[in-house]
């Protein structure tokens, strides 16, 4: 909700800077405000003592503050990256190679199209899901928030992944045929794939 109230609050700015524009062209035509009356010092805007902008032509000011909430918001609404984040763990116990996977949660867009599909998407992710798995061991899941990170990294400390299968119970042996079926011998040509 708070991501959809920025959205609101960039294109109410944007909207009334172009709002400002056109009605300093609506005054312009109806001849309310001129260009032709240079003044002394007519409209002076400073920033911080360092950006000064100064014109002779007060109408000027209209356009160049309306320009202004456009610029800003045009600024302040471009798509943010995403900072790169270390996740730090051990294993415990483990005795097969470890892998971690990320989750992003989905994102639920209502789109409709008559045949061709081409979106661009800027999606805003926050909460991911670490995934720590291991041949013969259950996954382990660790939902973490990005913006919460304490110096870029996301420490799982020690991690105890479950046994699921004990490779200590399986056998080593091949398991017996059955007496009722009959296997080709190895040296017969092969009908794979073909009836019998």
């Amino acid at each position: 909700m708070q991501h959809e109230t920025f959205s609101y609050l960039l294109l109410s700015g944007a909207f009334c800077g172009i709002m400002m524009v056109l009605g300093g062209i609506l005054l312009l035509y109806k001849g309310a405000i001129t260009l032709g009356g240079a003044t002394a010092d007519a409209l002076t805007v400073e920033f911080k003592k360092e950006l000064r902008i100064t014109t002779q032509y007060p109408a000027l000011g209209i356009f160049i503050i309306g320009l202004m909430f456009v610029v800003i918001s045009a600024f302040l609404g471009r798509p943010s990256e995403t900072q790169p984040f270390t996740i730090k763990a051990n294993t415990i116990g483990v005795n097969e190679p470890v892998s971690v996977r990320l989750l992003a949660g989905g994102w639920n867009k209502n789109l409709q199209h008559t045949g061709q599909i081409l979106e661009t998407h800027h999606p805003y992710v926050d909460t991911l899901q670490i995934v720590v798995s291991a041949p013969g061991y259950r996954p382990l899941t660790r939902t973490i928030q990005l913006s919460r990170l304490e110096n870029g990294t996301a420490d799982l400390g020690d991690i105890t992944l479950e046994q699921s299968i004990a490779f200590e119970n399986l056998s080593p042996t091949i398991a017996p045929v059955p007496a009722h079926v009959q296997l080709d011998s190895l040296e017969a040509s092969g009908q794979f794939g073909g009836t019998q």
